[in-house]
């Protein structure tokens, strides 16, 4: 088996992309591709949300890399792709599967999945988009939604691309907000997930909700 390490050290996510992209260049060493990759991101995952242009500011990067990279970066996707989300959701795991996209995005996003009686999904929708700190939700529009479908409960998760795992103050009066709307409509906020890499926060499993 083939050891990827420098001594007793393994190489970094930038050297061992850089190596499948350039490992048999006579122009450009692995090492020098790996540091033009590692001066680019204080955190190497952050690649995953740079498009073809951007990849292509990189000193040793053209249009043929930038896509071999897009390309890797779908493949772990796809690799790390959830199983068939539940038919029912018992559990803030089982909501987790439909919100684990989540968890690659740079930016802020809100989402919504509407259930039935049976707790069953109908709909799974992104309703807001932020920025890197923060996005803006109305509890109108997540309501109305829910009225059109027919839903007799939701579960809401956002993510949080700076990986703090706890809520913030603004996400417990969101929650408590929308928890309260919704009961006057005899639609009931199940659970908020807050998602980030490492994992998730359930307000329900918390006993915050």
């Amino acid at each position: 088996m083939i050891s990827f390490t420098d001594g007793d050290q393994p190489w970094s996510p930038a050297k061992l992309m850089s190596y499948v992209l350039n490992g048999g260049s006579k122009y450009q060493s692995v090492d020098t591709l790996a540091q033009h990759l590692e001066s680019h991101f204080f955190d190497f995952t952050n690649i995953m949300d740079w498009d073809e242009h951007s990849l292509q500011s990189i000193k040793g990067i053209g249009p043929v890399k930038a896509r071999q990279i897009l390309a890797m970066l779908e493949l772990h996707r796809a690799w790390n792709a959830p199983e068939e989300p539940p038919k029912i959701i018992r559990r803030s795991q089982d909501a987790f599967s439909f919100f684990e996209p989540l968890k690659y995005k740079g930016h802020e996003e809100f989402h919504v999945l509407y259930l039935n009686r049976a707790h069953k999904p109908l709909l799974c929708q992104n309703h807001f988009t932020g920025g890197l700190t923060g996005t803006v939700t109305d509890v109108r529009l997540i309501l109305k939604r829910a009225l059109q479908l027919s839903a007799t409960s939701i579960i809401v998760a956002h993510n949080h691309p700076s990986g703090a795992l706890q809520p913030s103050e603004n996400d417990k009066r969101m929650t408590k907000k929308l928890a309260q709307a919704a009961e006057t409509m005899d639609i009931k906020l199940l659970d908020h997930l807050i998602v980030v890499r490492s994992g998730y926060f359930s307000f329900s499993d918390q006993g915050l909700i």
